[in-house]
């Protein structure tokens, strides 16, 4: 069934992600944002040396040379019912799954817990959302994510804390906020010694941001650097942003921050990429006009385009495709009630079922 957990006013349930804030909700120019810079270009600079000279002689990160280890998929109990989420994991072949879990949702797991126990066998990433609230009251959010890491130690030991954090609508106004959130890991790994934690959590490539997130004095440890790495909304995976700057060398970046930093190990996953879809709005992430789109032929190409890449890169341990079912990124189009495998979960199934990404 669909889940019956309820979702706030500021929950846009068909595009699975905040509404937009306002101009007047957004600080961009408040004393701690405003720090928060001074903090982060201050960090690059000092450490702009060492980045490029890890860069140019970072060594392969990825140890599996097992495509079922790398191939990850994100899925919801907001679309279909979890027979029909399961049996389209099933003829997809993907063992690692994500399930995002939002924090709000704390005391209403069961629909979670339900999906998760559905597709026990594969391995498990349970991302904790958070929210504005979440940064308000740091004790309830560290009580929210204890209660979903217990709740879910049974059948995964594998978290990611946050999303999106360089978005205020999701809650975090500036990356100290988001640090503040990691402060309450300690105490979780003192109880669960075993868990993995991921983290970082930057969306689009912002290397600064990444930076802030990895090199700081705040006091946490993640066991992977995640990253919600996409390129342009329309643009393929071998074109540039900032007129060098292609996906291999944007894994190769951020890789290079996993590795250097103190508080993370040298473990990079991708746990959100996609392409909204052409006229697909509301269900599409941003207007839905063709300039910021692709039809779904394109985006089967760039899925693909987008999974070799970061295989031949080295650096990356997993990438997941965000997520099963959406008709405005997704591989599956549930619209009129009928669950329609698009291109782009036919190219998925082949990718899973090839021998190499080479």
């Amino acid at each position: 069934m669909l889940t019956t957990a309820s979702h706030p006013s500021w929950w846009d349930e068909c595009s699975d992600q905040p509404h937009r804030l306002s101009a007047e909700e957004k600080r961009h120019r408040s004393s701690a944002n405003a720090l928060d810079y001074v903090k982060t270009g201050g960090a690059a600079l000092a450490l702009l040396p060492r980045i490029l000279h890890h860069y140019r002689t970072l060594s392969p990160m990825r140890n599996s040379a097992d495509i079922n280890d790398f191939i990850g998929l994100g899925i919801s109990p907001d679309r279909g019912c979890t027979q029909q989420i399961t049996d389209l994991v099933q003829d997809l072949g993907v063992q690692q799954i994500q399930l995002r879990v939002p924090a709000w949702h704390a005391d209403q797991l069961d629909d979670y817990l339900e999906l998760a126990q559905a597709l026990s066998g594969r391995n498990l990433l349970v991302t904790i959302l958070q929210s504005r609230q979440s940064v308000a009251d740091i004790s309830a959010w560290s009580d929210a994510v204890s209660h979903i890491v217990e709740s879910f130690l049974p059948l995964t030991q594998e978290f990611q804390i946050g999303n999106a954090i360089n978005r205020s609508k999701w809650g975090c106004h500036n990356t100290t906020d988001y640090l503040r959130l990691l402060e309450t890991l300690p105490d979780l790994k003192a109880r669960y010694p075993d868990i993995v934690l991921g983290g970082s959590s930057v969306i689009d490539f912002e290397p600064l941001a990444t930076l802030r997130t990895l090199f700081n004095g705040h006091q946490f440890d993640l066991d992977a650097c995640c990253a919600l790495l996409y390129v342009n909304r329309r643009g393929s995976p071998f074109s540039k942003q900032y007129g060098l700057f292609d996906l291999r060398r944007k894994l190769r970046l951020i890789a290079t921050l996993a590795s250097l930093s103190k508080r993370c190990a040298s473990r990079l996953w991708i746990t959100e990429t996609n392409w909204p879809l052409l006229d697909t709005k509301p269900y599409t992430p941003n207007s839905g006009h063709p300039r910021s789109t692709v039809d779904e032929k394109t985006q089967a190409k760039y899925l693909s385009d987008y999974y070799r890449i970061a295989w031949q890169s080295g650096c990356v341990e997993r990438v997941y495709w965000w997520q099963l079912i959406n008709p405005g990124y997704g591989l599956v189009d549930h619209r009129g009630g009928k669950m329609r495998k698009m291109p782009s979960f036919f190219a998925l199934q082949k990718l899973v079922h090839s021998e190499n990404l080479s």
